[in-house]
């Protein structure tokens, strides 16, 4: 097949991959750039029938499964059917199938930056597109018998298919490939051939002369269990007869089985800690592990109750439970968890959340790990750089390629926090001139360039971290400003209202002070209360505003220092201070060691080189630490943030002040008005006017009856006044008369007063 590289419009590219008895050879059409893979047999006459009979097998299955998560096949262009002859000796179908141009799962595990798996996000997206392929195939009643990373490809999808709602707008799609080991068995059925990867088969096809497809809940362990830590769970480093005995001690809770530095073998519930996925997912996928590598076949990926049931014949054990393993990872799956970063502890938090877990609820939490008490806890989300509400609901600023951070109102980082290094690395720095064997030292430098890959992450979740800071500042002091300015409205409403009762009090202190002089009534001594009571206010509000306009001082400077740019003061940080010189030595001394590792299996050395990386690394990361706490632009994002938290306080109490104030004001406003009409009242019930004419007296409208006179004073009149200027001398008089009337009341009062002061006493009999 080398020697054909035109078939029509179509042109040979490369070719894919090479099994022991096909070959995949990508075919690009130059006039419309579709790519296709084509597998064709490569023997010929010398196949076996068995051979044969798997190879059709092959292409009839795969083209009966329509799964968005197994590569698809394509009609084979009739021009292949010729072309290929040759190259097609057998006379077999040739399969035609959709090109997966983002490569193989192994091609992702064997990169350096894979040596401790994968992110937590891109395990996720895998688990969910296997869990969807391995479940349609079991549905099917087909196991697949060879699931492995190298049967794992990646479909990138373009820019007009990534605008699709099909798989959450991702932009890579795996897929499960090469169905030739797969067969029509399902949990009641049996096989008995050897097949597939000898490292991921399942124990029974091995000891055993039966098996299920529950083989395939097994191989789909390991490969999770690889993706999470980067190697896989059992003894990675012996043959499958070798490792097979020691893990099928193994107890139901154990998740790996592993060689000890000294060569001991140890067995773990948990797995490798140096991975990058989060607690709640760890703890999750522990569980549903534990039901994936079980290793009695009957138990393994069901609900089993019969593990604690041991009086239940062996036979009955697959009766007593059903198959769990889908429906428990894709719940799992389902799970939405919050990741945080803490600037404070300068480390990862992860909560799971759902929609009953308020933010208030997860500062809880936070305060249980890092002993931040939640009254100090600031958390800001870079959807919007603002701070939730702590009654809001979590799960409204969930997304799971966003992080929140985490701040303490007190201090910006914690001193002397503490690296997390791992063992293999410890022990290096311990003993630096120590010899390693292959197993040992392969560990080591995975562990190191781990260190250092997290090192740098951890770097950039704190420079992130710095800047979202920055971002949520200056949108804190635009909610201080709409609170200001709101604030700033009442008391302009409260001066208002101040300025109305001041006029009134004024006004009243004259008037009252006048009549004092002049009468001496007595009628007059409650408005002293009230006029004090004014004052009393008046200075109250001149206080509020003279510490509102230095708030406002203070607000306008806390804002302009806020809206400063220290963006470029950052980017100078970290272009002074960055872990880019050691990632790349790290990375330089892992792919040395991997060319030089087969030549270093039988023998014991040295790692000089790695060891001095590791020593660097934590070395630049004290330094880079007391440097970034002495920076101008930490210790203005601290000055800032602790004068915003003042300047909240008093804009609230503020507030509050304002709107007693105004409460105080409209109270003593009505005081004043109830007073000064209560004393009217009792001035007009002091007089006398039983005989004031009608026309100087107010009526009420009640008192009026249309035809009668409006009191016993008048006189009915039986002609229309013809003249004006008689009716103005009648007014004139009345006006006199009522002059006179008040006068002669004033006279007789004060003579009524005149004579209670004299002492008619000689008057009485003896």
């Amino acid at each position: 097949m080398d020697d054909i590289v035109f078939i029509g419009d179509w042109i040979k590219e490369r070719e894919l991959g090479k099994g022991s008895f096909g070959t995949v050879v990508l075919w690009k059409h130059k006039k419309t750039d579709e790519k296709l893979a084509i597998k064709t047999c490569q023997w010929g006459d010398e196949l076996s029938e068995k051979h044969r009979a798997r190879w059709t097998k092959e292409v009839e299955m795969l083209q009966g499964c329509r799964n968005p998560n197994i590569v698809g096949t394509k009609d084979l262009p009739p021009e292949f059917v010729k072309g290929l002859e040759r190259a097609n000796p057998s006379g077999l179908p040739i399969l035609c199938m959709e090109y997966c141009s983002g490569g193989d799962l192994r091609q992702v595990l064997n990169k350096p930056e894979s040596c401790a798996g994968l992110k937590e996000q891109q395990i996720r997206q895998i688990l969910s597109d296997l869990r969807c392929a391995m479940h349609f195939l079991h549905q099917n009643k087909i196991t697949h018998r060879d699931l492995k990373p190298e049967n794992i490809v990646m479909h990138i999808l373009d820019s007009v298919q990534s605008n699709v709602a099909v798989q959450g707008q991702r932009k890579v799609i795996y897929k499960l490939i090469d169905l030739g080991y797969a067969k029509e068995i399902d949990s009641n059925s049996v096989c008995a051939s050897l097949v597939g990867t000898l490292q991921y088969l399942a124990p029974e096809i091995m000891y055993s002369k039966t098996y299920s497809n529950s083989v395939d809940f097994w191989s789909f362990g390991l490969v999770a269990f690889e993706l999470i830590c980067g190697k896989r769970p059992f003894l990675p480093f012996m043959a499958p007869v070798q490792w097979m005995p020691h893990v099928k001690k193994k107890a139901h809770e154990n998740v790996c089985v592993y060689e000890t530095f000294h060569g001991d073998i140890e067995y773990s519930n948990e797995v490798f800690p140096e991975n990058y996925i989060s607690k709640p997912f760890k703890a999750l996928i522990e569980q549903w592990l534990r039901i994936a590598l079980e290793w009695d076949p009957k138990l393994r990926g069901r609900d089993s109750p019969s593990r604690v049931t041991f009086n239940i014949p062996s036979e009955q054990k697959e009766e007593a439970s059903k198959i769990v393993i889908f429906d428990v990872l894709e719940k799992i799956l389902e799970k939405k968890i919050v990741n945080i970063f803490s600037v404070a502890t300068l480390s990862k938090l992860a909560y799971e959340v759902d929609d009953a877990t308020t933010v208030q609820m997860l500062k809880s939490k936070i305060c249980n790990d890092t002993k931040i008490p939640t009254n100090e806890q600031i958390l800001i989300t870079q959807m919007n750089y603002m701070e939730p509400g702590d009654d809001e609901c979590i799960v409204k600023y969930w997304n799971e390629n966003i992080m929140l951070f985490l701040y303490n109102k007190t201090y910006i980082m914690k001193d002397n926090v503490e690296a997390i290094v791992p063992k293999a690395v410890q022990r290096c720095l311990e003993h630096p001139k120590a010899f390693y064997n292959y197993k040992n030292s392969q560990n080591l430098y995975k562990n190191a360039l781990y260190l250092v890959m997290s090192q740098m992450e951890l770097y950039d979740s704190l420079i992130n971290g710095l800047f979202v800071r920055a971002e949520s500042l200056k949108c804190e002091g635009k909610q201080l400003l709409l609170k200001h300015n709101s604030v700033d409205k009442n008391i302009g409403n409260l001066l208002a209202r101040q300025e109305i009762l001041k006029k009134m009090t004024d006004s009243g202190k004259a008037h009252i002070t006048e009549l004092k002089e002049s009468n001496g009534s007595h009628l007059l001594g409650g408005f002293d209360k009230i006029f004090k009571n004014a004052d009393d206010i008046t200075g109250r509000i001149q206080k509020l505003q003279t510490a509102w306009s230095q708030l406002t001082v203070r607000l306008q400077s806390a804002t302009r220092r806020s809206n400063e740019v220290i963006t470029a003061d950052i980017n100078n940080f970290v272009t002074k201070h960055n872990y880019q010189a050691v990632y790349a030595n790290a990375y330089k001394a892992f792919l040395n060691y991997k060319k030089s590792e087969s030549a270093n299996r039988g023998r014991e050395v040295q790692c000089h080189d790695i060891v001095e990386i590791c020593y660097y690394c934590l070395k630049l990361r004290n330094k880079i630490l007391q440097e970034v706490r002495q920076q101008a632009f930490v210790l203005k994002l601290m000055d800032v943030s602790t004068e915003f938290s003042k300047i909240d306080d008093i804009v609230l109490n503020a507030a509050d002040s304002t709107n007693k104030l105004m409460t105080d004001v409209t109270n003593l406003l009505d005081e004043l008005t109830k007073c000064t009409w209560a004393t009217i009242s009792c001035v007009v019930k002091d007089a006398e006017f039983s005989n004031v004419p009608y026309s100087v007296v107010s009526f009420e409208k009640k008192d009026f009856k249309i035809g009668e006179p409006v009191s016993n004073h008048c006189i009915k009149m039986t002609n229309k006044l013809e003249d004006d200027e008689v009716l103005k001398s009648l007014i004139e008089d009345s006006m006199k008369i009522r002059q006179s009337q008040m006068n002669l009341s004033l006279k007789l009062n004060s003579q009524k007063e005149l004579l209670k002061k004299l002492d008619f006493s000689f008057l009485k009999d003896d």
